[in-house]
């Protein structure tokens, strides 16, 4: 049975209906959201357990440990935070996975996957990057911080405990259940199916990133996950890097009659890119994404219109 953190979330709903489907038994970890998708509404109770759970109360999650029969966890939990909210988020990414290994320490739980980030490198046009490569100090945001912050420690309880630790670092994710607000295709894309502009000034068509279809993203981390020995402790996971301006287009292609306004192509609004190297993933497990950016906007629009997964 596997323990999902934030079996709630945008990345958790998923990937928990992947495993599911593959005919994993999940204990899906539940806090602060209490809404359950209709996809994953007839797999409750089935393959798919919820309980309530707080991983900064140590007992709680301690005792799901000893209440069901955990062989390992994946580790989705995490807040993206708002500003001036530094020291919540903190506290909630860094100890809530500070928690998560210690409880799988004692409860011998020894496989344990740790959802990261792309935001742990620092973007560069001339660099593609590699998962063994050495991290930069500085961080460009709270997430950025507390993901890299999470990869050390996963790292060093791996080391001391002789733990089978994993480190998946998703590039940009889009699609059913998002609701951060901060990706600028998903503002594009559901604008647009309600008739509204988009206005993102901020926003250069030059800039971009590399992008991954939730449905993939979940099959790379599961992938991953239920391999009996991986043989990295830490992989990337994405796809190709997309312009702003590409994504746009691609949206009024499949909508037709969007508005979509993005900001002039000033230099100070385009970032370096973020290439990221995706061998790993393909050579060991043949990963190939099933969704482009045109097949992955048509899902969504069909998820956000009929309530079709």
């Amino acid at each position: 049975m596997i323990l999902l953190t934030g079996g709630l979330g945008f990345l958790g709903c998923n990937l928990a209906y992947y495993l599911a489907k593959q005919g994993e038994k999940l204990i899906l970890t539940q806090h602060r959201i209490y809404r359950i998708p209709s996809f994953l509404e007839p797999l409750v109770n089935k393959n798919i357990w919820i309980s309530s759970c707080d991983i900064l109360d140590f007992s709680n999650l301690f005792h799901i440990l000893e209440q069901y029969p955990i062989n390992s966890i994946i580790h989705t939990a995490a807040t993206y935070g708002q500003k001036g909210k530094l020291y919540q988020t903190l506290n909630i990414n860094i100890l809530g996975t500070m928690n998560i290994l210690e409880a799988a320490r004692i409860k011998n739980v020894n496989r344990i996957t740790f959802t990261s980030s792309q935001s742990v490198y620092q973007r560069s046009r001339e660099k593609c990057h590699e998962e063994d490569e050495d991290l930069p100090l500085k961080s460009i945001h709270g997430i950025s911080l507390t993901k890299k912050v999470g990869d050390m420690i996963c790292d060093y309880y791996g080391k001391e405990y002789e733990l089978d630790i994993v480190i998946t670092r998703p590039s940009q994710v889009y699609g059913p259940l998002y609701t951060t607000e901060i990706n600028p295709l998903q503002i594009m894309v559901e604008n647009s199916l309600a008739g509204k502009p988009t206005n993102l000034p901020e926003v250069a068509p030059d800039d971009g990133n590399n992008l991954i279809y939730v449905k993939d993203c979940a099959q790379a981390i599961a992938l991953i996950h239920l391999a009996k020995k991986p043989r990295f402790s830490v992989y990337n996971i994405g796809d190709k890097y997309v312009r702003y301006g590409e994504m746009a287009d691609m949206v009024r292609k499949i909508v037709p009659g969007s508005k979509i306004n993005l900001g002039e192509n000033i230099k100070e609004k385009i970032r370096e890119p973020m290439f990221l190297n995706l061998e790993r993933l393909k050579d060991e497990f043949e990963f190939k994404p099933e969704y482009d950016l045109e097949h992955g906007i048509k899902d969504y629009i069909e998820w956000l219109r009929n309530g079709t997964y």
